[in-house]
C-alpha cells in the first residue's frame, strides 16, 4: 500500500470520527447507504438547508457506467457488473469528501463533484487498489466519461481529481497519471474531446493566449457576460411582470437585488431580515452634509459575504457578516422591492419562529387540541381553495398585484360558505388513512360531515414526521463568525417549501396558514433563469415570444456585467475588490471583459501630456503606455524619448501620429502624412508594420482572406498539368505565401506586431532605387522635371 493513501485515508477516518460520523456505512447490493449511516454533509459544515447534501451512495457512477461497458466489450474485456465499490476504492471516495469539506474547506457541492471522480474510476480499475491505478485504466475512464455527457463539463472534472487528488496528494504509485487523460482515437472520442477543450478555453479565457487568438471577440472573454437578449428580457420580466405565484414574488426580488447589487447567488439567498443600514454624513461643524453640496445619507445593504478568509472555522463554516453601498439611483426600488417582500412573508415568518421555539409543526394549537379537517387540509397542503365556490377573477387578480395577507382572509370566507371540496379525496387517501377524522368532541367519524369534521393535532404531526419529511419546516441554525446563532427566519428570502398547489391548475396557496416554510434554495434560485434541473425556466412562463421562452441566463453572468462596466466607468479595481468581496484585486481583473478602446479609455495620462498631444497622438500614446502596440513609430517614439526626453517625443507623435490608421487586418504604426501606402490593403502579406487588435471584424477579415487563398490554392493544385499556363506555378507560389502569411496574423496575440521580421511595403519602387551614378542621375532629371 502507498503510504500516502495510507496517511490521507487515516486523516480522513480520524476527522470523521472527531464529528461522530460512521465511517463502515451499511449500504444494499446497488450501494446505498441507510438512513442511519449516511452523512449529512450540509449539517457537518454547519450550512443552513437546502440543499440537504448527502453521502447517500457508495456504489459506481451511473453516469459514465453504460458508457464503459459498451467501450470493455469493443475491447474484449472482461464488463463490469454494477454495484458497490471495493473497500480500497470506498475509504478513497470517504475520505476525499472529508478532505474537501474539512480540510479544504469547501462546500458539499464542490465536495461531492470532486470525489464523484473517484466513482467514475473504480469500475475500470475494481480489483486494482487506487495506489497501483494504471494509466489504461485512467484513459479508459476518461473516455468513458467523455463519450456520455454532451457537454465535456463532467470530464473536465475528472482530470481535476485526477490532477488535484490522485497526482497532487501523491496517492498513485504512477505519477502525473493527469496525463493519460487522453481521447482515444475513434471518432465519438476526439468529437467530445473537442467540445470539452471549447468549455476548457472558454473557462481559462482570461488571459490565454490561446483564447486572445482565437476566441475572444470584441471583448475579453465575452462568453461569460449575459446574451444581452436575454438579460434585457430577465429586467422586464422582473420589473414590470405581474408574478403568478407567491414564489415567484420571492424569487422576482431576488434577481432584483441581483443585479442591482452584483451579489453572489449565495450572498443574494442569504440576505438578513435586518439588512438596511443608513450612514450619515456631518460636515465639520456637525451639519449634514447636504447643506455643504455633499451627500448627507446613504444606504448600505447588509449581507452575509461567500468565500472569505474569516468564514472558515475549525468546526464548519460560518457567515461573514458584511455590508455594501447601494447606489443611490436604486435606493428607492431597493427599499420598495425589499420592504415588499418582509410584508408578504410576515405570516410565514412568524410561524417559522414558532416552530423553532417549541419544536412544534403546528406552534399554534395544543398538541391534544382538534382543529377542523378543512383547515388542517389548508395548513398542510397550503392550498387556498377547499370549495366549490368560485373565487372572483378580480379577487384573485387584486391578490396577485398585491400578495396582501389580508386579501386570503376574504378568499378564505369565500371558500367556506361553498360546498366542500378536495376534503374526502385527501383524508381518505391511503397515506392520510390511519389519521382518525374526529367531531367536534373528539370521537371518531363514521359516515363524515366534511363541514364539521375535525381531526386531532397530534395525529398530523406524528404523521407529518414520520411519513412527510419534505413538508417539516427548516430550523436548523447556523452561526455568524462572532457566534451568534442564525435562524431560518432571520433571513429575508423565506418562502413556501414543496409548493406544489400554486403549479398545479393556476392554484392560489395561502401563506397565512401553511406550515411547510424553508429559505430560498440558491441552486433552485439559478435554475429558474439557467432552464438546468427541470420545470419551466422565467423565461418559459413569462416570455412573450418563442424566441423569448428559449433564452437561458447563468446567474453569474450578471456579476461579469457589472464588474466590467464598474471597469469601464474608471472604478478603481481596489474598490471593485471590496464591492464584490474578493480576496484580492487579481480576481477583480479575470472579471474585466473591457474591449482595447474601453482599455485604452482608462488609462491615466498626466496632464502635460494631455495638453501637449493631439487626440490621434493620445490614442497612440495610449497604445504605447500599456504596451498594445508595437512597430517603427513606437520604436522611434521610445528611441527618441530616450536621448532627448519627452517634449522631444511628443513632437515626434503628434508628427507622425497622424498617419496612423487602422485597416481591416490590424492597425498599420507607420507614418502616411505625406504619401499614401503603395501597398494599401496589402499588409497581410508580410508587412512589418502590421500590429494585431482584438476587433472581431479583423478577425474575421483575416479568417475570411485565408478561407478564400486556401480555396485558390485547391483550385490551382487539382488543375490536371496539361492545362496548366505558363504562370500557373507563380500563382500558386503567390497564393501560398500570402496563406501562410494569414495564417501567422491569426496567430498572434492583439498588439503585437505580425511580422516583425518581415519587409516594409511602404517602401516605393523610387524609394527602392540603387546608389549607383545612374540611379543618381536618374533622381536628379525628376528634380528638374
Amino acid at each position: 500500500m502507498n503510504p500516502f493513501y495510507a496517511e490521507y485515508v487515516a486523516t480522513a477516518k480520524s476527522l470523521a470520527a472527531e464529528r461522530g460520523l460512521i465511517w463502515d456505512l451499511v449500504f444494499d447490493e446497488q450501494g446505498k447507504v441507510s438512513k442511519d449511516t449516511r452523512w449529512n454533509l450540509t449539517e457537518l459544515v454547519r450550512m443552513l438547508p437546502p440543499p440537504i447534501i448527502w453521502l447517500g451512495q457508495v456504489g459506481v457512477d451511473p453516469t459514465a457506467f453504460a458508457k464503459l461497458n459498451e467501450i470493455r466489450r469493443r475491447m474484449e474485456q472482461e464488463l463490469v457488473v454494477a454495484g458497490p465499490l471495493p473497500q480500497a476504492w470506498r475509504d478513497l471516495y470517504q475520505a476525499v469528501i472529508v478532505h474537501q469539506l474539512l480540510v479544504r474547506r469547501t462546500k458539499p457541492i464542490s465536495a461531492t463533484q470532486i470525489a464523484a471522480g473517484i466513482r467514475r474510476l473504480a469500475p475500470t480499475a475494481w480489483d486494482t487498489p487506487p495506489w497501483a491505478v494504471k494509466p489504461e485504466q485512467i484513459q479508459q475512464a476518461y473516455n468513458a466519461i467523455l463519450q456520455s455527457t454532451e457537454s465535456g463539463k463532467l470530464a473536465l472534472d475528472f482530470a481535476t481529481t485526477v490532477r488535484n487528488v490522485l497526482d497532487g496528494q501523491k496517492l498513485a504509485d504512477t505519477p502525473a497519471l493527469v496525463r493519460f487523460c487522453v481521447p482515444y482515437p475513434s471518432v465519438e472520442s476526439q468529437t467530445a474531446y473537442q467540445r470539452a477543450e471549447t468549455i476548457r478555453k472558454r473557462q481559462n479565457a482570461n488571459g490565454g493566449r490561446q483564447s486572445l487568438r482565437r476566441e475572444l471577440a470584441e471583448r475579453k472573454s465575452s462568453s461569460k457576460l449575459p446574451d444581452e437578449r436575454a438579460f434585457w428580457e430577465l429586467v422586464r420580466i422582473i420589473f414590470t411582470e405581474t408574478p403568478r405565484t407567491f414564489s415567484e414574488v420571492i424569487r422576482f426580488a431576488a434577481f432584483r437585488v441581483q443585479i442591482i447589487m452584483g451579489f453572489r447567488i449565495g450572498e443574494t439567498a442569504l440576505l438578513p431580515l435586518d439588512w438596511k443600514r443608513w450612514r450619515e454624513y456631518l460636515d465639520a461643524d456637525g451639519r449634514p452634509a447636504g447643506e455643504r453640496g455633499g451627500l448627507s445619507r446613504s444606504l448600505m445593504i447588509r449581507h452575509f459575504a461567500e468565500k472569505q478568509e474569516e468564514d472558515e472555522q475549525t468546526d464548519g463554516l460560518s457567515f461573514y457578516e458584511n455590508t455594501q453601498h447601494v447606489p443611490p439611483m436604486f435606493e428607492e426600488v431597493l427599499i420598495e422591492t425589499l420592504d415588499h417582500i418582509e410584508r408578504i412573508t410576515a405570516p410565514l415568518r412568524k410561524r417559522l419562529r414558532q416552530q423553532v421555539e417549541t419544536g412544534r409543526v403546528f406552534p399554534e394549537y395544543a398538541d391534544d387540541q382538534l382543529v377542523p379537517a378543512w383547515e388542517m387540509y389548508v395548513r398542510m397542503t397550503g392550498n387556498a381553495v377547499i370549495s366549490h365556490k368560485k373565487i372572483p377573477p378580480g379577487l384573485v387578480q387584486r391578490y396577485r398585484q398585491s400578495y396582501n395577507p389580508q386579501l386570503l382572509d376574504e378568499i378564505r370566507k369565500l371558500q367556506l360558505n361553498g360546498k366542500p371540496a378536495g376534503l374526502s379525496q385527501f383524508w381518505t387517501q391511503p397515506a392520510q388513512r390511519h389519521i382518525r377524522v374526529r367531531t367536534a368532541s373528539g370521537v371518531p367519524m363514521d359516515r363524515i360531515d366534511w363541514q364539521s369534521a375535525f381531526v386531532r393535532v397530534g395525529d398530523v404531526e406524528e404523521h407529518i414526521r414520520a411519513n412527510r419529511s419534505t413538508k417539516l419546516s427548516d430550523t436548523t441554525p447556523t452561526t455568524i463568525t462572532d457566534g451568534t446563532k442564525l435562524y431560518p427566519h432571520d433571513l429575508l428570502f423565506i418562502m413556501p417549501a414543496r409548493n406544489l398547489i400554486e403549479g398545479r391548475n393556476d392554484g392560489i396557496l395561502d401563506a397565512t396558514m401553511y406550515s411547510a416554510i424553508g429559505r430560498i434554495d440558491s441552486s433552485g434560485l439559478n435554475n429558474t433563469i439557467s432552464g438546468k434541473g427541470g420545470g419551466e425556466s422565467l423565461f418559459e412562463r413569462y416570455g412573450q415570444t418563442d424566441e423569448d421562452r428559449a433564452l437561458r441566463l447563468t446567474s453569474h453572468s450578471l456579476r461579469h456585467l457589472q464588474n466590467t462596466e464598474l471597469f469601464r466607468l474608471g472604478v478603481a479595481d481596489t474598490i471593485i475588490t471590496k464591492k464584490f468581496n474578493r480576496r484580492s484585486v487579481q480576481q477583480s481583473h479575470v472579471y474585466d471583459h473591457r474591449s482595447l478602446a474601453e482599455d485604452l479609455a482608462d488609462i491615466d495620462i498626466p496632464p502635460e501630456v494631455e495638453e501637449r498631444l493631439g487626440d490621434k497622438a493620445l490614442q497612440v500614446f495610449k497604445l504605447i503606455s500599456s504596451n498594445k502596440a508595437r512597430g517603427p513609430v513606437v520604436d522611434e517614439f521610445r528611441d527618441i524619448q530616450r536621448e532627448y526626453g519627452d517634449e522631444a517625443a511628443f513632437d515626434y507623435l503628434n508628427a507622425e501620429a497622424d498617419g496612423l490608421h487602422v485597416t481591416p487586418y490590424g492597425l498599420c504604426m507607420n507614418s502616411f502624412t505625406s504619401d499614401p501606402c503603395p501597398k494599401h490593403l496589402e499588409c497581410f502579406n508580410g508587412c512589418l508594420h502590421l500590429a494585431r487588435t482584438n476587433v472581431i471584424s479583423e478577425q474575421e477579415n483575416l479568417e475570411r482572406m485565408r478561407d478564400r487563398f486556401a480555396k485558390v490554392i485547391v483550385t490551382l493544385e487539382a488543375l490536371p498539368e496539361d492545362r496548366r499556363n505558363i504562370g500557373w506555378a507563380n500563382q500558386l507560389s503567390h497564393a501560398r505565401i500570402r496563406y501562410e502569411n494569414i495564417v501567422k496574423a491569426l496567430s498572434v496575440g492583439p498588439g503585437m506586431q505580425v511580422f516583425p521580421d518581415g519587409r516594409d511595403l511602404s517602401i516605393t519602387a523610387e524609394q527602392k532605387a540603387g546608389t549607383s551614378i545612374i540611379d543618381t542621375m536618374k533622381r536628379l532629371r525628376d528634380l528638374d522635371d
